[in-house]
């Protein structure tokens, strides 16, 4: 049987700690990092004792909504607002990522140009020879999809990987 929750009307039930996350594989070794008493310690510049790229924990949560909720709980509001407020912050991110798809689309629409046929529309794009890498092979490159054969079909070649980059 699954567990239930009663539904009680104004009152936020809890399912799930904020503090119950993954264990990054960063985290695992116990380090020994002095730092002043003064100094205000956050869990950003843990992140950052830990390996320089690591987000600090209310980053790499998979419920980011439960920080503000918890925030907002402990700042005195109420059910209604801490709803509100989620439900803002969800909409505000959305607007977020579609203003960024909208602004990636005009980018690659100002860099193509298209000439209009009868059957079809060619679609030009800028290149230069510095796009095509050491080898010639890169994939922004001219014929990383058309005109440069690929070696897994030629003769004699290990189709097999050898080794995994990680």
């Amino acid at each position: 049987m699954l567990p239930k929750t009663p539904y009680t009307a104004g009152r936020i039930t809890r399912h799930e700690s904020i503090n119950d996350l993954p264990v990054h594989a960063h985290t695992l070794p116990q380090i020994f990092h002095p730092t002043s008493e003064s100094r205000h310690f956050t869990r950003a510049d843990a992140g950052r004792v830990f390996n320089r790229d690591l987000l600090p924990a209310d980053a790499r949560i998979p419920h980011p909504g439960m920080i503000e909720a918890a925030r907002a709980r402990r700042a005195g509001a109420g059910g209604d607002e801490i709803r509100r407020t989620l439900r803002g912050n969800a909409e505000a991110e959305m607007r977020a990522r579609a203003a960024d798809e909208a602004a990636r689309r005009v980018v690659r629409e100002d860099r193509t140009k298209t000439v209009l046929g009868a059957r079809w529309d060619f679609k030009f794009e800028e290149c230069s020879v510095d796009d095509v890498g050491v080898d010639g092979r890169a994939r922004r490159g001219v014929g990383a999809r058309y005109g440069v054969p690929h070696y897994d079909r030629k003769r004699g070649q290990v189709k097999i990987p050898t080794s995994v980059v990680p």
